[in-house]
């Protein structure tokens, strides 16, 4: 399979929100990393897309892509 520069976009826009995670968590008083970068592509797809996440786990994605409509679990 072939990737396309919409592909290329998903991973750089997963990359950068996953970058500022980490950032956040390390600030944390544990600084431990508990997301996998999967959740990230997952939300840079949604977004990339024009879709909606649905989710249970909310805090991450609305700190990671405040402009992504989520629908709540």
């Amino acid at each position: 399979m072939r990737s396309t520069k919409k592909d290329r976009g998903v991973w750089e826009i997963a990359g950068a929100a996953y970058h500022g995670y980490v950032a956040r968590r390390h600030k944390k008083k544990d600084g431990e990393v508990r997301s996998m970068l999967t959740d990230f592509l997952i939300g840079a797809h949604a977004l990339r897309h024009g879709h909606r996440l649905i989710t249970m786990n909310d805090r991450i994605y609305e700190a990671a892509f405040p402009e992504l409509e989520i629908v709540y679990a």
